[in-house]
């Protein structure tokens, strides 16, 4: 049993009333408080900042409108773009030396940090970060051979 204050939840009582309530009932009105809050974050998020009883369909435009077909083709392309990018990984890491492929592998794709290579390598951080910056550059230079109008 949860002991709510009435106060809280009817703002027309003007002092505390103490009442409680079931385990269940507790938890329908913290789902209902929930509900209300997403509520008026996506008002907020989406500056739906007129009335929303203007119009039946107003409220649902406002909030939950889908993308439009502009935006579904870019993210189509920018979809495949990276996909073409990603399978031309292998070749542009062999663009690199082999120490820059390890370390450039290391860092973005594994998600090692570079003190962590540099440990492991048993070198300086600062030979880390240096190899890591030419891979890139080479296979920078790869991609643009790969793809010239990207």
């Amino acid at each position: 049993m949860k002991t709510i204050n009435l106060r809280w939840i009817y703002p027309h009582y003007q002092h505390d009333e103490f009442v409680e309530v079931s385990d269940e009932v507790w938890e329908a009105m913290r789902q209902a408080q929930r509900e209300m809050n997403n509520y008026e974050r996506r008002k907020v998020y989406h500056r739906a900042w007129y009335s929303l009883d203007a119009y039946s369909w107003a409220e649902n435009y406002a909030l939950e409108h889908g993308r439009s077909p502009e935006e579904i083709f870019l993210e189509r392309e920018e979809r495949a773009a990276h996909l073409r990018l990603l399978a031309a990984l292998p070749e542009a890491l062999a663009h690199a030396t082999p120490t820059q492929a390890r370390r450039v592998r290391a860092y973005y794709i594994v998600g090692i940090n570079q003190p962590e290579i540099a440990r492991m390598e048993g070198v300086h951080s600062s030979k880390v970060s240096v190899a890591i910056r030419r891979g890139l550059r080479n296979m920078r230079r790869c991609y643009d051979g790969l793809f010239p109008s990207e």
